[in-house]
């Protein structure tokens, strides 16, 4: 079998520590490819619909890669954390749980990887550097992508989100997102643009709906947030295919949940917000969402009392 191996780490074999020399030492005896990587020098497509990522590395694609080792890498917890998630999915072996492996901060990355696996995202590309978001950039003119809109990974409310109709505009924005950037472990983040035929804010507790709304974009806007200027519609009885949609792809907890579908009747999942604000919803639906929690919380408290007894 044609087996590989990798070892995360920013440096080169001399440089390594004696724990990653042993085991990089050890890994040539078995494996046929031992690979040192540097997760900043990774890059992402999640084309909606593949079977797998496209996880390039140095001209190579790691989807097929059999196991990873990952020791110290707290200090580019982002690059490492998408990289372990993403192989998961792969099939790879991962040295340790992979719930070990999260962001430094709240983020789109990990959602992405679980929207591809779930195949509800629209397709997404990440890149850690210049170099491979060029290469990005020629992929996404080369599949005939465009338009493709541009968002931080840690953005709240629609801010920082701008659509890109050209590769000559991708450059212009990389170029400057690069110049601007103070921390290499913060990726660029694009995904494909997709005219929907709806868009929904979808308030859940525990995987339960407690109220939807129609949003509709502020003329001249690309997102259709209620701080962009967007208008909330009160649907009484949401369509049952949304229903079951929330039902398979959240778990208990509360969320603001934004969904929409496109043309050929896709539904997309654009986010499922673990913190969300809620008073353009409140103003919009008359649900007191905050009772609603609390409710929610002494239906919990009794439940745990009456096993009690």
């Amino acid at each position: 079998m044609n087996l590989t191996f990798g070892i995360v780490t920013i440096n080169s074999y001399p440089e390594l520590n004696y724990e990653k020399q042993a085991i990089y030492d050890n890994a040539v005896k078995h494996f046929k490819h031992v690979l040192l990587i540097d997760p900043r020098k990774v890059s992402y497509q999640f084309i909606r619909g593949a079977k797998k990522p496209i996880i390039r590395y140095l001209g190579q694609n790691l989807a097929n890669l059999s196991a990873l080792h990952i020791r110290g890498a707290s200090n580019m917890s982002n690059s490492t954390s998408i990289l372990a998630h993403s192989l998961d999915f792969c099939g790879c072996i991962i040295s340790d749980p992979i719930y070990k492996f999260a962001t430094k901060s709240g983020s789109k990355l990990l959602s992405t990887v679980g929207q591809y696996e779930d195949r509800i995202g629209s397709s997404s590309f990440i890149a850690f550097n210049l170099e491979n978001t060029l290469e990005l950039i020629a992929s996404i003119e080369a599949k005939k992508l465009f338009p493709i809109i541009v968002k931080p990974i840690n953005g709240r409310q629609g801010n920082g989100i701008y659509l890109l109709k050209t590769a000559a505009e991708m450059l212009t924005y990389t170029n400057q997102f690069f110049k601007e950037r103070t921390d290499s472990d913060f990726p660029i983040f694009f995904q494909t643009y997709v005219a929907f035929v709806k868009e929904y804010r979808i308030f859940v507790i525990d995987k339960k709906i407690i109220g939807l709304v129609v949003k509709i974009k502020q003329k001249g806007q690309i997102v259709a947030n209620a701080a962009k200027g967007a208008t909330f519609i009160h649907i009484e009885n949401p369509q049952q295919v949304i229903v079951e949609f929330i039902l398979d792809h959240l778990s208990d907890g509360i969320y603001g949940v934004d969904v929409a579908i496109d043309t050929a009747g896709g539904i997309h999942l654009i986010e499922a917000n673990m913190s969300p604000n809620w008073k353009a919803f409140q103003q919009t639906t008359g649900i007191d969402v905050a009772a609603v929690i609390i409710q929610d919380t002494l239906r919990k408290i009794n439940k745990g009392i009456a096993l009690d007894i």
